[in-house]
């Protein structure tokens, strides 16, 4: 099932968007022109990403400063890894597909 979370022109550098998708929670991440879809929190120490620095498809957590690539997920210093979903398309939306069950 296709769930719709923002229509593309609404999109904009700096976008943090917090949305819950079949029972994850999960953030939109828009910046520098691209779009992520990553896990809400981080796998650290559970800080809300939302409110995360983004610079050069480099994520940084506001709580305790570790930085996360969103093209990988993968944390350079540390052996955390950054849950990252494929995001999708239906006409002027952008969303994420889920199978029922999921």
């Amino acid at each position: 099932m296709f769930h719709r979370i923002i229509r593309t022109l609404e999109l904009y550098d700096g976008l943090r968007l917090p949305v819950r998708v079949a029972g994850v929670e999960l953030l939109l991440v828009h910046d520098d022109g691209r779009t992520w879809l990553i896990q809400r929190r981080c796998p650290h120490g559970e800080f809300p990403l939302e409110r995360a620095t983004v610079h050069r498809g480099v994520l940084r957590c506001p709580g305790h400063g570790l930085e996360f690539s969103l093209d990988s997920g993968r944390c350079p210093n540390q052996s955390y890894h950054l849950r990252r979903y494929r995001i999708d398309y239906e006409g002027p939306w952008l969303g994420v597909w889920v199978a029922d069950g999921d």
